[in-house]
């Protein structure tokens, strides 16, 4: 008899099997399905390029590099994953990228291509499916492919090492992801391999390392040079676009692109709009898009049977999938007039924390729905389709929610305006303002900067709060004179003079003519501020249930001395300092007489100026207003010096500056530095005199500055002069012409030409003697 050796025959054929195996007599066992042949394979599986990718090469050329063959075959395997916006273009580019790969022979072992549909409600394939498609594309027969998620994961890398080892490299595009868990199956274990995946999401996880590829919009060029192909490529001699004879010109596509905001899927929409209708010019679709109201209705193509593309459309699919939470913070940021919002005006807006606000913004950056410009800065901005997306479906929320948002969002900005404006000279916030809440001049006026856009368009929104509106608006005004952009300032004082009329109340309507007359007077029509002050005093004299109003009495009184009628103007800021001390209002005391002092000084009354001036000083004592303590020294330093009392100006002088410098108000600084370097010349101390300027000219450039920096330059000359130093007195006038220039300053700009030439016709001296170097201004 034979051995058992002889009687048991085992028999595997048709593939690998994953599990146990038994065995028996004479088994034998088929993984084959049934038919004969090998199953079919789809190893050149990628859709058909139709369109290059227009304005990527930079994008294209970061991809190629990613999914170029590694110079070993070990390592960690890469997976580029191509994120952005919905309609920005990721999957043309990574579809270009793929064909480009094949084209320069990078994957021998073929391509898979999987459509995802992450974003479609009810169609969205799972890691599972996809999975299962993959295999079925690599030659697995359906019977063959095991039950478990497990089992596929191993033949589908099984299947992917044998290429590798055989044919050669293989790239999987898996396309339209939403998640991690959608991706993750298709990992292949042989970083020879590539898989690339696009999504709407940053899919970067803890179980996915992903390399992301964020993908912006288009330059404006390339977006019009997208509109233009499209147009050629359906009708070469389509001349709308084409810039020639019987072309519409650049303007109307340059106005198409950037209503479009650049975006790929708006722009092509927009394409075959005018494809369908050849007819129809560039203006006509340019004029309808700049609609913001029915603007992305007009970016909408195939209502008429074929399958709808739309931008909205797009970004719905997205927002649905949205935390309830992010999405509302998504609708509640279209309140927001300015350009870009803060975390902590989200925060208000939203009633949340600010770290719980920071984490919704966030969710919606990982969904593209917005990105924080630059990361890291609290500072967040949605692409233009996407805010009128999000103020469309705002509107659809309650409209008392809305009204209580909006009101919310007021209330930041009026705290964060009264607070900074705390730190503008001569202020000392709105009622109500947090003072604390920035610690100095210059973080007060950071935040004013940051916040600036958002500021000018939140008074331009309607309200019921006219007081608080003027108030925003007033400070506002006083911000950007400061900040000396003299443009801005007119409209907003304008504007704020327009609400303050509208609520029909006097007191509001004077509080807004201040700032419209130091608007003027920046701008150079003295003679209109002088009037709407007159107005504005004129308005509260006429009403006997209401007190004067001082402030509107000293901008007066100002302006009457701005314009020469000095007399008039000591008569009015007389009538102010006789309110202030029947309201007993000591700090507004001390301040209108500082004002009326310096006003004196004109006519020549130092000894009626340096009462004044001695009494402010007094006040600001009781009234601990250091801002108010460093402009008392400033006038009383100024009037000793006119006085002849040389030495106690300078102490005063100097006394002002210390302050200055504490309170960190550079501006004021650069002031009373200057007048220091005055009072040190009239002694016979250049070389201090030079010191002070310097130091006066380096707080020029801090604050960017170029009018004073001129200014503090002619100085500057005066000393090196003095020094001798003829040369460098030239140079320093020299860069203050260019500076007059550059403003637009013509008579001071002759001044220093006529000074300039005088001093190259001089001859040189020597340094005086009595010109002793100090090694600083600040004693």
């Amino acid at each position: 008899m034979a051995n058992g050796a002889d009687r048991v025959r085992n028999e595997i054929s048709g593939g690998d099997i994953h599990g146990n195996v038994f065995q028996g007599e004479h088994v034998h066992v088929s993984l084959g399905q049934p038919g004969r042949g090998p199953a079919p394979t789809a190893l050149a599986s990628l859709p058909p390029l139709l369109v290059d990718p227009v304005g990527r090469a930079d994008a294209s050329e970061a991809l190629l590099g990613l999914l170029a063959p590694p110079a070993a075959g070990t390592g960690p395997v890469v997976v580029p994953a191509v994120a952005g916006l919905a309609g920005v273009g990721k999957s043309t580019l990574a579809l270009a990228a793929a064909h480009e790969a094949v084209r320069r022979g990078w994957f021998p072992g073929g391509v898979l291509y999987v459509e995802l549909h992450g974003y479609r409600p009810g169609a969205a394939v799972s890691g599972d499916q996809a999975l299962g498609a993959l295999l079925r594309a690599l030659g697995v027969r359906d019977d063959d492919v095991p039950p478990t998620a497990e089992g596929q994961t191993a033949l589908y890398r099984s299947e992917l090492a044998h290429r590798a080892a055989g044919p050669g490299a293989v790239l999987v595009l898996a396309d339209d992801a939403s998640s991690a868990a959608q991706v993750l199956p298709l990992v292949p274990a042989d970083a020879r391999h590539r898989l690339l995946v696009t999504s709407r999401d940053s899919l970067h996880s803890p179980t996915l390392p992903v390399r992301l590829l964020p993908l912006g919009v288009l330059p404006a060029a390339e977006a019009g040079e997208l509109v233009a192909t499209a147009l050629r490529r359906a009708r070469p001699e389509d001349l709308r676009a084409a810039g020639g004879p019987g072309a519409d010109g650049p303007e109307p596509l340059a106005a198409i692109a950037e209503h479009c905001g650049y975006l790929p899927l708006a722009l092509a929409i927009a394409a075959a709009l005018l494809v369908d209708d050849p007819g129809l010019p560039l203006t006509e679709l340019a004029e309808e898009l700049a609609d913001t109201g029915s603007r992305l209705d007009a970016l909408r193509h195939g209502d008429d049977g074929g399958t709808p593309l739309a931008v909205a459309g797009a970004f719905e699919l997205s927002y649905r999938r949205l935390g309830a939470d992010a999405a509302r913070v998504l609708r509640l940021t279209a309140l927001n007039p300015g350009p870009d919002v803060s975390t902590e005006a989200v925060a208000a807006l939203a009633e949340l924390a600010r770290p719980a606000a920071r984490r919704h913004l966030a969710a919606l950056v990982r969904a593209n729905l917005l990105a924080e410009q630059p990361v890291g800065s609290g500072r967040w901005r949605a692409h233009d389709l996407v805010r009128l997306y999000a103020r469309h479906l705002v509107g659809q929320d309650g409209a008392e929610e809305r009204t209580a948002a909006q009101g919310r969002l007021w209330r930041y900005y009026l705290d964060g305006v009264r607070a900074a404006g705390a730190h503008l000279p001569g202020q000392t916030g709105g009622p109500g303002s947090a003072d604390n809440r920035f610690p100095d001049q210059a973080a007060a006026f950071a935040w004013f900067d940051s916040e600036r856009a958002n500021l000018t368009a939140v008074l331009g929104l309607p309200t019921t709060e006219h007081r608080a509106a003027v108030e925003l608006g007033v400070l506002l005004t006083g911000f950007l004179s400061y900040r000396n952009r003299p443009d801005e300032t007119l409209d907003v004082a304008r504007r704020t003079l327009r609400v303050a009329q509208a609520a029909d109340e006097p007191r509001l309507v004077a509080a807004a003519s201040l700032g419209l007359s130091l608007a003027l007077h920046i701008v150079g029509r003295s003679a209109a501020a002088t009037e709407t002050l007159y107005r504005a005093s004129e308005l509260l004299r006429d009403r006997d249930d209401l007190k004067p109003d001082i402030g509107v009495l000293r901008q007066h009184g100002m302006g009457l001395i701005h314009t020469g009628r000095f007399e008039e103007g000591v008569e009015v800021l007389t009538r102010a300092l006789t309110a202030c001390r029947e309201q007993d209002d000591r700090r507004l005391e001390a301040d209108t007489s500082v004002i009326l002092g310096s006003a004196l000084n004109f006519l020549g009354r130092h000894d009626d100026a340096l009462a004044l001036h001695t009494s402010a000083v007094a006040l600001c004592a009781e009234v601990a207003d250091p801002h108010l303590e460093a402009e008392a020294d400033s006038a009383l330093g100024s009037t000793l010096l006119k006085a002849g009392r040389h030495a106690e100006g300078l102490t005063a002088l100097l006394r002002a500056h210390r302050r200055y410098h504490a309170l960190g108000d550079r501006h004021s600084e650069i002031l009373v530095l200057s007048e220091i370097a005055l009072a040190l010349i009239g002694a016979g101390r250049y070389w201090a005199a030079l010191e002070a300027w310097q130091e006066a000219r380096s707080a020029c450039r801090d604050l960017g500055s170029r009018f004073e920096e001129a200014n503090v330059l002619q100085g500057l000359s005066i000393a090196l002069e003095l020094l001798g130093r003829t040369g460098e007195a030239a140079d320093a006038l020299t860069r203050a012409l260019k500076l007059y220039k550059a403003l637009g300053l013509d008579e001071e700009a002759d001044a220093v030409r006529k000074r300039l030439g005088k001093l190259r016709r001089s001859p040189r001296s020597a340094a005086p003697t009595s010109g002793r170097r100090r090694t600083s201004a600040r004693r």
